[in-house]
C-alpha cells in the first residue's frame, strides 16, 4: 500500500511517503508559521524522492487536530483537494494519537499509560491518555494543567509532547510516579501513515476527515458594525 501523509496542525510540518509500511521519503521541519506556503513543496520533494507520482497512491493521511485553528485547516484542506482531485480515500489521524504512539517504544517496564500533551495556550493544554496499545484510556480535551493531573490514569506511566512541561512544576508532589518523555515531540507523518495503514479511509467528495477542535479559535473576526449593511 502507498500512503502520503502529512502534518501541519501544530509546530512543524511532516510530509512522508510509505510503502508497506517502509519509507520512501520523508520530510520534517520544525515551523510555528508558514505551513502553507512550505507544504506543497514538501509534498513535491517527497514525492520526487521516493520516485512516486500522486495518481499511484492508495491514500492519504492527515492529522486533524487538535493544533492550531489554521494549522489543522492547511492540512485538512490539502487533504480534501487531493481526495477529489486524485480520486484517493483519505485517514485522519489525532495529533494526540500521533505523538503517543511514538513515545510507546519508549515507555519503561511498568509503566501502564501514556499522555499527549500541547501547549494549547490560554493556560490549558490538549491530552489524551493511552495505553501500551494505544487504546484510548479518555478523551481528548482541553482544561488546565491542574485538571489534566487530577483526571491522570493511576500506576506509572509517561507524558509526551510541549505540553508535558506545564505540568512539570506540579507533578514532583502530586505524582511522581509520572515522567517526562520526548517534550519536544512533534506529529511525524510517518507515525501518522502506519497509523492510517489500519484504519478504513474516509471517500472522496464525502467531506471527511473532520477538524477536531476542542475549543473556539483564539483570533475571531470583527463583530459587524451596528446599522452596516
Amino acid at each position: 500500500m502507498k500512503i502520503l501523509a502529512f502534518d501541519t496542525a501544530l509546530r512543524a510540518c511532516s510530509v512522508a511517503v510509505l510503502v508497506d509500511g517502509a519509507i520512501h521519503g520523508q520530510r520534517f521541519e520544525v515551523r510555528s508559521r508558514g505551513h502553507a506556503e512550505v507544504l506543497i513543496p514538501m509534498i513535491n520533494q517527497v514525492c520526487a524522492d521516493a520516485g512516486i507520482g500522486m495518481a499511484e497512491f492508495d491514500r492519504l493521511a492527515v492529522t486533524v487536530g487538535p493544533g492550531t485553528f489554521a494549522g489543522v485547516r492547511i492540512g485538512i484542506a490539502a487533504a480534501r483537494g487531493f481526495a477529489v482531485s486524485l480520486s484517493l480515500p483519505v485517514v485522519g489521524v489525532t495529533t494526540l494519537e500521533a505523538v503517543a504512539a511514538s513515545a510507546l517504544s519508549e515507555l519503561n517496564p511498568g509503566e501502564s499509560h501514556v499522555t499527549a500533551l500541547f501547549d494549547a495556550r490560554r493556560g490549558q493544554v490538549y491530552a489524551q491518555s493511552f495505553d501500551p496499545k494505544l487504546g484510548s484510556l479518555a478523551q481528548p480535551r482541553a482544561a488546565s494543567p491542574q485538571e489534566v493531573l487530577d483526571d491522570l490514569p493511576l500506576g506509572a506511566g509517561a507524558l509526551v509532547g510541549d505540553g508535558a512541561m506545564i505540568l512539570a512544576d506540579i507533578l514532583s508532589a502530586n505524582r511522581p510516579d509520572l515522567r517526562l518523555i520526548a517534550v519536544d515531540r512533534q506529529p511525524d507523518a510517518v507515525i501518522i501513515g502506519r497509523l492510517a495503514a489500519e484504519r478504513s479511509p474516509a471517500q472522496p467528495g464525502s467531506g471527511e476527515p473532520s477538524p477536531l477542535y476542542l475549543r473556539p479559535p483564539d483570533a475571531k473576526l470583527p463583530a459587524a458594525r451596528a446599522g452596516s449593511k
